[in-house]
């Protein structure tokens, strides 16, 4: 299959989830997968997600409206080509480090923070409400780094599953 968004339709509509944390990636985000970068509306389950350890299987794509106000992360805010365009994250997002907040406000190496607080008021600030935006999670096989718009963030981190949730509250 192409990897040009015009020859490529869109995967089928995500089912609904509803999710605590403000996570995700806003639709017209380019991620990185086998075919080459994609907006992730175009995503589906079974796709080659390119992550930091290498391909993996997209499991599960969910999307919902993001009621809040994005977070905008400009071209470069985090480094060069990093992102490498202007860029919409829903709040939460978790993000991973690589320049010198890394040392400076975490104390870690490549740290993986909320992008809403990295918020310099410059080039990564609150973006204006769109009114209805969808924000995409993809689901590997466990939490992944991820490449969105050459930027590494963290993929959703999958449900448990029925058994190991029964076998959680028997332990309990």
């Amino acid at each position: 299959m192409s990897s040009r968004p015009d020859q490529r339709k869109p995967g089928k509509p995500a089912p609904v989830r509803h999710f605590i944390y403000k996570t995700g990636l806003c639709e017209g985000t380019h991620v990185m997968t086998s075919e080459g970068a994609l907006p992730v509306e175009y995503l589906t389950a079974g796709d080659r997600i390119m992550t930091s350890g290498g391909p993996r299987t997209l499991r599960h794509v969910s999307a919902r409206p993001l009621r809040d106000c994005p977070i905008e992360v400009r071209r470069g805010a985090l480094g060069p080509g990093r992102p490498a365009a202007d860029m919409l994250l829903a709040p939460d997002q978790p993000v991973r480090l690589a320049d010198w907040r890394s040392h400076k406000l975490y104390g870690a190496d490549s740290p993986s923070v909320p992008v809403s607080r990295l918020q310099d008021g410059e080039h990564i600030t609150w973006g204006e409400h769109p009114g209805e935006l969808l924000v995409y999670d993809l689901e590997l096989e466990s939490a992944q780094v991820i490449y969105a718009e050459g930027m590494e963030v963290m993929s959703a981190t999958p449900p448990l599953s029925a058994a190991n949730t029964a076998a959680s509250i028997a332990a309990e």
